[in-house]
């Protein structure tokens, strides 16, 4: 009997220390981490130099690259030159390999169709494709159309010679023939060049950048162009194309152009800005898609012609703040949202206008010599941050 009693006091008393506790505490949620995507990281590659004679004045240059001035330390085959030039294979070898090295995947050469100029035709896209087909991990290829270009065919086709600029008659998108410039004229050549082995692509759809829209007038119909030419891609290589259109295409007619005509959001696959270089990095998303792009700084006071130079040092962040070598780029990466699906070097190799990060000669803040490679690390140590290689 004593022992029935101990037993229902012990019951109770647990009961009692069970009440006096409260409920069982739960623990505070961990906030779900930030969406991180697998990068893809591009850049704008210029081919229109050809040292030592064509595009290599130095002195129009706040800085000059390997090959500029002297014969590229690397390159032991003379047939083909020694400089910094696109008719040189070695120079494109070199590049694609710093480029690949620097954790870059993706390469944009900036194309302006059969320019006058022999080093800048769409012929040279050979030797970018030969080069990079003997690297381990060759990089994939994308286009970047200069619009610039349209401009000036358009101007040679009809008036007074290849010509272009703010003074120079724009091509109207209103004349039937504006997509011949594009698609026939420019597009079509390009890819045919690049093997489709070789296609950067997202979910099989082939990339191309755009440069502005300050070529074109009549932008109202810039949806019936690019829808008109994804069409005629498709007829020609069996898929569409994935466009990404810079910001100044997505003016208010061309996102609201009535008559019964798509919007330019509903044509293009994604949107950048152009420029950041010189105004910071920037961050668009189109249905779900996400662009980022920064660069190192700009300078284009050196450049002949130029009416309103402009600066960005590069030692100076975004909007100011304390100086310190390649700042503007750190800080600019570093804006970069982990959600991206591409981000933009801009650029590779402009040197007018200072804004590459390829081999060059920089100078730290007190003047004394940066490692060449100074820029290239800054991205490859941002990029290894990533996840990326």
């Amino acid at each position: 009997m004593q022992r029935q009693r101990l037993t229902v006091l012990l019951i109770i008393l647990i009961s009692l220390l069970v009440a006096c506790t409260g409920p069982t505490p739960v623990p505070t949620p961990t906030p779900a981490p930030p969406v991180v995507r697998d990068t893809r990281l591009g850049t704008f590659f210029f081919y229109w130099y050809a040292c030592p004679k064509q595009e290599c004045d130095a002195s129009q240059l706040s800085v000059t690259p390997p090959g500029w001035l002297a014969p590229l330390p690397r390159d032991l085959d003379s047939r083909d030159g020694t400089a910094y030039s696109s008719l040189n294979y070695d120079w494109f070898e070199g590049e694609l390999r710093d480029m690949r090295a620097t954790g870059i995947d993706t390469v944009f050469p900036v194309s302006w169709g059969d320019h006058p100029h022999p080093w800048f035709r769409q012929d040279r896209l050979k030797v970018l494709v030969q080069a990079n087909g003997i690297l381990e991990r060759p990089l994939a290829i994308g286009m970047f159309i200069d619009t610039t270009a349209q401009q000036a065919m358009y101007n040679d086709f009809v008036a007074e010679g290849y010509r272009f600029g703010t003074t120079i008659p724009q091509l109207p998108l209103a004349d039937p023939r504006s997509g011949y410039f594009f698609y026939d004229r420019h597009i079509k050549g390009f890819f045919e060049r690049i093997p489709r082995s070789m296609w950067a692509t997202v979910d099989g759809h082939p990339l191309i950048i755009t440069y502005t829209a300050l070529c074109c007038t009549d932008l109202k119909l810039a949806s019936e162009l690019w829808a008109a030419v994804k069409t005629a891609f498709a007829r020609d290589f069996g898929v569409t194309p994935w466009l990404i259109l810079e910001d100044t295409w997505f003016t208010p007619e061309a996102l609201a152009p009535g008559d019964g005509l798509r919007s330019i959001e509903q044509v293009a696959d994604g949107r950048y800005s152009w420029g950041t270089a010189l105004n910071g990095p920037t961050t668009r998303t189109l249905r779900g898609y996400t662009v980022s792009s920064a660069g190192p700084g700009f300078d284009n006071r050196r450049i002949t012609g130029i009416v309103e130079p402009r600066t960005q040092p590069r030692e100076l962040p975004p909007g100011g703040g304390v100086a310190a070598d390649g700042a503007f780029l750190r800080a600019s990466l570093a804006a970069i949202p982990p959600e991206t699906n591409m981000a933009l070097i801009e650029t590779w190799n402009e040197w007018p206008e200072s804004t590459g990060i390829a081999r060059a000669a920089y100078r730290s803040l007190n003047g004394q010599p940066l490692p060449e490679t100074f820029y290239m690390d800054i991205v490859r140590e941002w990029r290894r941050g990533r996840g990326g290689s």
